[in-house]
């Protein structure tokens, strides 16, 4: 997503799409040319010149999945203890901290205890404690330790390896947080395997099926904020982290197993990204794992990375700074989508090769900025880059000038809207922009991100209401309908799910289960999907 900062935790990668446009964007309007189109931020509400883009074809939706969490709004697997992580609490020190990853085993528990040190693990939360009635939950475990419920916990019995609590119903407001704390590890044989589930719920499912009904009718999810790619970490195969452990959101991200596993659930595409500081062994050995373990009929999308192109990300500061010491150009700008479309290609040449008995099982993307297609043609006319590409995606993001410029004092949401539904226009208009780059190249032009851009901190509530007005609905309905006729093919869109703050409102919804009715822009998608 363009102009969004990242942040520790994979969901509130969300947090921060803030407008860093107002810091860095001047300078790079001010040299113009590909420099920048690299900066200006979403889709771009400029009308673009008229295009010849190519044919349409036929339009699907896709996802972009909330980052795993305890806070999110998005409950994702069955097992409410995987999202979160462990901090600690001393006696006598006020405030809890996050542990380093060096005081866990290969499970995801703490090796050892301070004195006065009590381990706590948030939970996520499940769909049932938003309505009215309390939600009964019973965690489990193996090993030996002392283990209770915390937070919002009520009315809490054990036995043996195992207690049960109650969590209470918010109403739809929000809810109190729950979590676990441990307070005593046997270091002969440790506590284990923890697992936290809804008292009546399967013991063995590994996806929660509000979930997975969540994603019924898209095409595809991308795992943008699962696999925290902004982050930058460097990553090993292994160091990855396993279905054996506890911890699924660490600087790589989840399992690949559990990513392909959701995939063949819920019947959806994957679309996965590789971190720019992966070697070919990590690269590699994921790819195998993909074309082996993948359900038949299934594609898998990949792509490097995410918006190399953008400066708020700390990749593509390394991805300039490793263009200029190759010389790959003179231009501070340009270097850093040449470099970006050099490693892409060495990315997908590795795909490529593990693909190759089945190469139509693989949709190799390469992303650029929507805002103008210099960026999409410097990736696709870079050395033999084309010839390792599938399709080229943008994120046709409209709104983002909504109280900036001369529509700084347009707070009517009346006048807003009016001005929203010029910008889908806009969005649209830069999107065939790009096709046309990519249609002249032989490629698919998709979206790998769409939707509203409303984002400014000193208007936060305003973007909120706007964003459940039931004005939105009609707005997307037009953006949906403009993509269909206009543009065609897969346009993914941001995201599912999210709570509204300071720096934005990004989610189709705002929690799980959260009534449609709420939820103007997942009603519009929905609506959408079922050819209404």
């Amino acid at each position: 997503m363009a102009l969004r900062l990242n942040t520790a935790s994979g969901g509130g990668r969300r947090q921060a799409r803030a407008g860093i446009l107002v810091g860095i964007a001047t300078a790079a309007l001010a040299a113009g040319g590909l420099g920048a189109a690299l900066l200006i931020g979403g889709g771009g509400d400029a009308p673009a010149a008229p295009v010849a883009p190519g044919p349409v074809p036929p339009t699907t939706l896709g996802l972009n999945l909330a980052g795993l969490s305890t806070w999110g709004g998005e409950r994702t697997f069955m097992n409410l203890a995987i999202g979160g992580g462990w901090a600690s609490e001393i006696k006598g020190q006020r405030g809890w901290k996050k542990i380093d990853a060096t005081r866990l085993n290969a499970a995801g528990m703490p090796i050892s205890l301070q004195d006065g040190e009590v381990m706590h693990r948030s939970l996520a939360i499940p769909e049932g404690v938003y309505g009215a009635n309390a939600v009964r939950i019973r965690c489990t475990w193996q090993g030996k330790g002392s283990l209770a419920p915390g937070g919002g916990a009520r009315n809490a019995s054990q036995s043996g390896n195992a207690f049960d609590f109650d969590w209470p119903g918010s109403n739809g407001g929000k809810p109190k947080g729950a979590w676990i704390s441990l307070s005593r590890i046997d270091a002969a044989d440790p506590a284990r395997g923890i697992d936290c589930r809804e008292k009546s719920a399967s013991p063995t499912a590994l996806f929660a099926p509000a979930f997975l009904q969540s994603l019924s009718g898209f095409s595809l999810v991308r795992f943008l904020d699962w696999q925290k790619v902004n982050g930058n970490a460097e990553v090993s195969w292994a160091t990855r982290a396993t279905t054996g452990s506890l911890e699924q959101n660490g600087p790589a991200g989840p399992a690949v197993e559990y990513m392909v596993a959701l995939a063949n659930e819920a019947k959806v595409d994957p679309w996965f990204h590789m971190h720019w500081n992966a070697d070919e062994d990590y690269v590699r050995r994921f790819a195998e794992y993909v074309r082996d373990n993948l359900a038949p009929g299934r594609k898998a999308y990949v792509e490097m990375s995410n918006e190399v192109w953008n400066l708020a990300f700390p990749v593509t500061k390394q991805a300039q700074a490793e263009g200029l010491k190759e010389g790959l150009d003179s231009d501070q700008y340009r270097v850093i989508v040449l470099r970006y479309a050099e490693k892409a290609t060495w990315m997908n040449r590795i795909w490529t090769d593990v693909f190759k008995a089945d190469p139509g099982r693989l949709v190799r993307v390469v992303a650029t900025q929507n805002a103008g297609p210099q960026g999409t043609e410097a990736v696709l006319g870079f050395r033999d880059t084309a010839k390792f590409v599938d399709a080229v995606a943008t994120a046709p993001y409209f709104g983002n000038s909504t109280f900036r410029g001369e529509r700084a004092t347009i707070l009517d949401p009346a006048n807003i809207f009016a001005y929203l539904d010029k910008d889908v226009d806009a969005a649209i208009g830069k999107a065939l922009a790009n096709k046309a780059v990519a249609t002249r190249y032989g490629k698919r032009y998709i979206a790998y991100e769409a939707g509203q851009h409303l984002v400014y901190p000193p208007h936060a509530a305003e973007v909120a209401q706007l964003n459940r007005d039931p004005r939105m609905y009609d707005v997307y309905r037009k953006y949906l309908a403009a993509w269909k006729s206009r543009v065609g093919d897969t346009m993914t869109l941001y995201a599912a799910t999210g709570p509204y703050g300071p720096f934005g409102a990004w989610g189709l919804r705002e929690y799980g289960g959260q009534p449609m009715d709420q939820t103007p822009k997942r009603r519009a998608a929905e609506d959408f999907l079922a050819g209404k």
